[in-house]
């Protein structure tokens, strides 16, 4: 087995290996993986996907991707866009081999000071310890699902002096503070630190919500609830389409000082109801394994866990593991 520059290689090799990788996105998590199939397509015919490829007897049988982005003052931060291995690969450390020059790679870039991964479908013990090795901090994640076929799910009360409104685009800056608020301290801003800054915030919501960066958004399935006493959104869910007939929640926030008044609990089952009445057959949505109080919101509604999975972050001069 040979591990190669992905630029290296010709688009068309590497297609037989994204559609297994669509088909098991489908089958696993019900998600159509294909739109990031075309986009990768279309970054490795201008040279421009950064990442290694398996080779086994002149076929590709694993990958890897990454990128770097500014992180505004002036560092950068390495993003490991995706590892995947064949069902059909006979060498049982490809993944390892990928994910070793991955984040060597990445590490040894000038200016890079944080390091992030998630790993959807890459997940096992070896891949665990190969991120320790390189001293990241490991966090176990969960992806959920709620069949709408199930029995409707009555609408809470909602609290008094609220009012709910659908996604509002003039809203946006609105809805980027009340991100910040909700994730001050949270632990999921240590997986994402996009979560602790407005402008990363703002990149963040515009990639869900402009350049369907988890989905297609669909502003029809996306409400604020809006406090009469700020006259500001103290809480807001976010949905995108994923696949056929299938939505994922992308965001859900509380205003910390509204936590425990069951808007949180409202906004979700609002969401559920309307995409039930479109004939949606279910709704997808990850959380921290550690977030308690989300987790437990979650299985009240019946949501059932399709997978568990890892998230990773390097931070330059700290190590350990969650």
């Amino acid at each position: 087995m040979e591990i190669l520059d992905l630029r290296l290689l010709p688009p068309g090799d590497l297609k037989p290996l994204l559609e297994e990788e669509n088909h098991l996105w489908q089958q696993k998590l019900q998600w159509d993986f294909s739109p990031t199939v075309v986009w990768m397509l279309r970054m490795m015919e201008m040279k421009a996907l950064s990442g290694y490829v398996a080779v086994e007897r002149g076929h590709a049988r694993g990958y890897s991707y990454f990128f770097v982005s500014d992180q505004y003052d002036g560092r950068f931060k390495g993003l490991v866009g995706g590892v995947f291995v064949s069902g059909q690969s006979s060498n049982g450390d490809t993944g390892d081999r990928l994910i070793l020059h991955t984040l060597e790679t990445l590490q040894a870039m000038p200016g890079v000071q944080r390091i992030e991964a998630q790993m959807l479908l890459s997940t096992s013990e070896q891949i665990r310890q190969r991120f320790r090795l390189h001293d990241f901090r490991n966090y176990r994640r969960k992806f959920l699902c709620f069949q709408l076929n199930q029995e409707s799910v009555a609408l809470p009360e909602l609290p008094p002096a609220t009012a709910i409104v659908s996604w509002e685009s003039h809203r946006f800056a609105e809805a980027a503070a009340l991100i910040n608020r909700a994730y001050h301290g949270h632990v999921d801003s240590e997986i994402n630190d996009q979560y602790r800054s407005l402008p990363g915030i703002s990149r963040f919501l515009e990639n869900i919500v402009q350049h369907s960066g988890c989905g297609v958004f669909q502003p029809e399935y996306s409400f604020f609830a809006i406090s009469d006493q700020q006259n500001a959104p103290c809480a807001m869910i976010l949905t995108s389409k994923v696949h056929d007939r299938v939505a994922h929640i992308t965001q859900l926030c509380v205003e910390p000082s509204f936590h425990g008044k069951g808007i949180g609990s409202y906004l979700l089952v609002l969401v559920l109801q309307k995409l039930r009445q479109e004939e949606f057959s279910a709704v997808t949505l990850t959380v921290t394994a550690t977030n308690n109080h989300a987790l437990n919101l979650y299985k009240k509604f019946q949501f059932k866990n399709l997978t568990d999975f890892d998230a990773f972050v390097w931070e330059a001069g700290a190590s350990g593991s969650q």
